[in-house]
């Protein structure tokens, strides 16, 4: 018996949505199919072509928020976390881009518990 695609096409618009409010923070009233090829050519022909969102998700990471910007919780798991993040995986590689769902830490120094961490050795260390 041959694989049907059972995505109903709600879902379909609902990711292309969700895919466009991550990417810009606003709702674009996206329509287009789970293809993040699609997904892209919608987005340029509302203003965000690829350029824009390079430079949308470098001024996040910049001032150290994340990109694409998380996801509620009720709308992605209407999505589904598997599709969602492949989704995510598969735009960012089409820019060129890391999707990160945290900013990187900021943070250069240890702190007293990690210097301490670091420094404990088990007694059978040898040092």
């Amino acid at each position: 018996m041959p694989a049907t695609d059972q995505t109903d096409p709600a879902d379909q618009a609902g990711w292309a949505e969700s895919m466009g409010l991550a990417l810009t923070g606003q709702s674009l009233g996206l329509t287009e199919p789970n293809d993040p090829a699609q997904l892209l050519a919608g987005l340029a022909e509302r203003g965000w072509d690829a350029a824009a969102l390079r430079r949308r998700a470098q001024a996040a990471w910049a001032d150290g928020r994340p990109w694409p910007e998380p996801l509620p919780a009720a709308r992605l798991s209407r999505i589904g976390a598997a599709r969602w993040q492949a989704g995510l995986d598969q735009v960012g590689q089409a820019l060129g881009l890391r999707t990160l769902s945290q900013p990187p830490s900021r943070r250069t120094s240890l702190t007293a518990d990690e210097r301490r961490l670091l420094a404990d050795r088990p007694p059978h260390h040898g040092s």
